[in-house]
């Protein structure tokens, strides 16, 4: 988790594998992020399954990161800011679907 993170804060673009399975019931796509335990999507079609994957991986960051944030906070860290002032800073990376 750690290291993801760090990516994250530094600008570090991020790649994941993902593992598509048809649905043998449904006929569905379903789609899990390897790197990322749990984080799983489906769709009617593989477009729509990238689509929906990469909604929840955006979420599934989101939370990682304020997870992180919680846990620097309650460790008692703080960033010092060049002027000696305390600051947060959320940083929303762009997320695309390239395959």
């Amino acid at each position: 988790m750690n290291a993801i993170v760090d990516k994250i804060i530094a600008g570090h673009d991020l790649r994941f594998n993902l593992e598509f399975q048809c649905d043998e019931e449904s006929g569905w796509i379903v789609v899990h992020v390897v790197e990322l335990p749990g984080c799983v999507s489906q769709g009617a079609t593989i477009e729509e399954a990238k689509a929906n994957i990469a909604n929840a991986l955006e979420s599934y960051l989101d939370v990682l990161l304020e997870t992180a944030i919680r846990n620097q906070a309650a460790q008692g860290k703080s960033l010092d800011a060049p002027v000696g002032e305390t600051a947060v800073m959320l940083v929303r990376p762009r997320f695309e679907v390239r395959a």
